[in-house]
């Protein structure tokens, strides 16, 4: 038995204990302790009475029996109708189980190692049938990206499965969850097809713990600082760098563009990312520059993303598809003479399909 199974029985088994429980297990509870109490007072008094000693009805020490057995037969009643509801409700949450569906998507592409499974990692209070979709990137190298082109297939690929597993049912008895490694141009692609399934749980990789993990922690405040929207005329093309946990530095900009640069920074880059609301309001303040820079008759983007899968991810599912520029997201090399030597072009604005942009 493996450690990562150890770990899941350990974590299942806490939840088991500590589980909300309904009110008539606590009452059911109560009745047997009641029962305990009636049933073996008499006993434990007549056994640990010495030799010739006799009880007398109506004694202190035993409970009289025209009291003790209509009590027995009160609680016992009173204990079968708990467990009867009980079970019922057992059934009713199983049949809502049953109903519901977890559509777990794990994307997989800058490690070769397989990890630790996204789907054992959801939380529990996802109710419903997990269901695993790998969307498997890896071109067996490490970090490196071969053929791009040939991902564009996987990706779609992911979102035909994931449709075919929602198109049975109600939709609103689905949620996915989402969590991957996988290089940016990609995930933020992930961001935007995905978006139109339904409502989205996303995990990240907590390269510290080595585990997954929700985007539980508080809001710490911080911002972008964005730089460069007043320096934009009538240029139709400009590059967007969004600096989230590193820095998108101008010298590596240089390699492979020459528009007016747009920068969105944030003041730390050590700040913490593990919030949901922090990213909802990162996300709100990219879609408010590209709708500016829309506004001042820009017609493609050039985005150089640098950040967590978690951020990225969530920045592509707040891209307005139908009315913000054209956007291409770039692939960042560092050991290439071109810092950014490809990028996919995203399906907005009238592109049905992805397709790939070399520079």
């Amino acid at each position: 038995m493996n450690r990562e199974t150890i770990d899941w029985a350990f974590r299942e088994f806490i939840r088991f204990l500590f589980r909300p429980k309904g009110f008539e297990v606590r009452i059911a509870a109560g009745c047997v302790a009641v029962l305990v109490v009636l049933l073996g007072w008499s006993f434990v008094v007549k056994a640990t009475a010495p030799e010739g000693y006799s009880i007398e009805v109506g004694s202190t020490n035993a409970i009289p029996e025209w009291v003790q057995w209509p009590l027995v037969a009160i609680f016992s009643a009173i204990f079968v109708f708990c467990a009867f509801m009980g079970w019922r409700r057992s059934t009713r949450e199983n049949e809502l189980r049953n109903r519901k569906k977890v559509i777990v998507i794990e994307g997989r592409g800058l490690r070769e190692d397989d990890g630790s499974p996204l789907t054992e990692a959801v939380s529990a209070d996802i109710v419903g049938n997990r269901i695993g979709v790998l969307m498997d990137l890896r071109q067996r190298k490490d970090g490196l990206v071969v053929d791009p082109e040939e991902l564009l297939l996987d990706v779609d690929s992911t979102r035909k499965q994931v449709q075919q597993h929602t198109k049975h049912g109600d939709s609103r008895d689905v949620t996915l969850v989402y969590g991957g490694l996988t290089p940016v141009p990609f995930t933020f692609l992930s961001g935007v097809v995905f978006d139109d399934e339904g409502r989205i749980v996303v995990m990240d990789w907590d390269r510290t713990r080595e585990a997954w993990r929700s985007l539980d922690s508080n809001d710490d405040g911080q911002r972008f600082e964005v730089e460069g929207l007043d320096e934009i005329e009538s240029a139709k093309e400009v590059v967007l760098a969004v600096s989230v946990s590193y820095q998108v530095r101008s010298e590596n900009i240089a390699t492979t563009f020459s528009h007016t640069v747009v920068r969105m920074r944030m003041p730390d880059l050590a700040s913490s990312h593990w919030s949901q609301a922090k990213q909802n309001a990162l996300a709100t303040q990219f879609f408010e520059v590209a709708k500016r820079l829309e506004a001042k008759g820009v017609t493609t983007i050039h985005l150089l993303l640098a950040g967590q899968n978690s951020v990225v991810f969530n920045f592509g599912r707040r891209y307005d598809k139908r009315n913000l520029p054209d956007v291409i997201v770039y692939q960042y090399e560092g050991a290439g003479e071109k810092k950014f030597p490809w990028g996919i072009k995203m399906p907005v604005r009238g592109e049905r399909s992805p397709s790939i942009v070399l520079t």
